[in-house]
């Protein structure tokens, strides 16, 4: 399992990992690879609906227990003893069944007990599928307890073939001061990532900085994860990273007074700082609307090939080769966005959006998701955590767009038509998204966990923006 982040890792040369960082870089496996890659997927599969068919089987034999002694009366536990749901269990369990060690395991033709092809795959992918599975089963019973935030969370569903991501995940075991050339996930050269049971596999894109980052002792690699997507795999390296130079996180040549950062629709986002002087504008994300065309002619070629048959697995990925192209560049300008903020500022202040409610509009769900909302948040508040920023979360109520920048005059109503900002009372007129930006700029927290720098858990996302 990857180390909790509360206990700094030391690299080799000394140094102090706090940093979570991800490099992601897409693979060119060779055919016996490719092989490989599609088994550990499904081996990742099959583990995890291993573990959801005991689970399952074991909650309905205790409710069905527990139902006849409520009719007799007997206040007694169900004889059939609860699993344990935790990760040490299951990866304990799972291993002695898939070696044959456990009463239940298989019994081949041959007579030998647990899986033939157990060894064919590197152990790692069994264990960290027995960790994901237990997660998401935590996740449902903090949710059953109501514990957990958001949206309630059902049992995990099993895992079928074609209708799920195909990955999996690698555990970098090394230990801290070990070396890089000893570490079992490692780079043999600039182009080639050495995997256990793979061997060389080769990467496409510059990976000098992340081996100097390595070399140097200021990156350690926690855990390998490969997804295909698109009819292509890549690998994601998650770890922790030395923390940026004090130059880097310095706040004397940024913009001293707080930035309002105002999301849209229309723009990706307008910035302007507290004195009412326009900071930065950026232009929408309009990859989805663009691409509609060629995603409309990609879902009738789909619809018109036979299911199951390779012109449909082509038509398939097709499709998901646009989808994949829009998603890219949607990240890519988010990212632009997101960085020159942090670069040029000292405060940032966003607004709380209810993203997840406003997708529910069905008029403006397409919209939204094109507009990156979500994404341009999230990317702002870890890069503010890297440089030294501090970020600022506006009440979800507080009224950006309604609230004259001029006089702090309120409009009942405005629609979203409006994009011009017209006050009756001082006869301010203003862009609307302008308006809502300096409204931010000019807003003070109330409490200190509405500033995301104070928070000290970091998100592993990617660093190469």
């Amino acid at each position: 399992m990857t180390p909790g982040l509360t206990t700094p890792t030391v690299s080799h040369t000394g140094q102090v990992l706090s940093r979570a960082v991800t490099f992601q870089f897409a693979l060119y496996p060779n055919a016996e690879q490719k092989i490989l890659l599609a088994k550990c997927a499904g081996a990742r599969r099959y583990t995890m609906n291993h573990h959801l068919a005991r689970v399952k089987a074991n909650l309905e034999a205790r409710s069905a227990q527990r139902e006849m002694l409520s009719e007799c009366g007997d206040p007694c536990e169900p004889s059939t003893p609860s699993l344990s749901w935790a990760a040490f269990s299951f990866i304990n369990e799972f291993n002695a069944w898939k070696n044959g060690q456990s009463d239940d395991a298989l019994v081949n033709d041959d007579g030998t007990r647990g899986l033939v092809w157990r060894h064919e795959l590197p152990g790692d992918v069994f264990e960290c599928a027995s960790v994901d599975a237990a997660r998401a089963l935590e996740n449902f019973s903090t949710s059953r307890r109501g514990e957990r935030s958001g949206s309630p969370v059902g049992f995990p569903r099993f895992q079928a073939k074609g209708k799920v991501t195909p990955s999996f995940r690698l555990r970098n075991r090394a230990t801290s001061g070990m070396p890089p050339s000893s570490h079992p996930i490692r780079f043999n050269d600039p182009s080639h990532l050495r995997l256990p049971k793979f061997g060389p596999v080769k990467l496409f894109g510059s990976t000098r900085k992340v081996r100097r980052m390595i070399d140097v002792g200021r990156f350690h690699v926690y855990s390998a994860t490969f997804t295909q997507r698109a009819g292509g795999w890549t690998v994601s390296l998650t770890g922790v990273a030395a923390e940026f130079h004090q130059a880097e996180r310095s706040r004397t040549n940024r913009h001293a007074i707080p930035v309002g950062v105002d999301r849209g629709i229309i723009s990706l986002c307008v910035a302007a700082d507290a004195n009412g002087i326009p900071f930065n504008s950026f232009e929408g994300v309009k990859t989805l609307k663009q691409a509609h065309a060629s995603l409309k002619a990609a879902n009738q070629a789909l619809a018109r090939t036979t299911p199951g048959s390779k012109g449909c697995q082509r038509a398939r990925a097709r499709l998901a080769t646009r989808h994949r192209k829009v998603a890219n560049i949607r990240r890519h300008l988010v990212h632009q966005a997101s960085r020159a903020l942090v670069d040029r500022c000292q405060v940032l202040v966003i607004e709380d959006l209810n993203v997840a409610g406003m997708m529910r509009n069905r008029r403006l769900a397409k919209s939204i998701s094109d507009a990156a909302m979500g994404e341009l948040s999230r990317q702002l508040r870890y890069k503010a955590r890297w440089h030294g920023v501090e970020v600022r979360v506006a009440d979800r109520f507080f009224p950006s767009s309604k609230t004259c920048s001029g006089c702090g005059e309120v409009k009942t109503n405005l629609d979203l038509l409006t994009r011009t900002y017209s006050c009756e009372v001082c006869g301010l007129v203003i862009d609307r998204d302008l308006n809502a930006a300096i409204n931010l700029a000019r807003w003070q927290p109330k409490e200190t966990s509405e500033v995301s720098l104070l928070d000290p858990t970091p998100a592993l996302l990617p660093s190469t923006a």
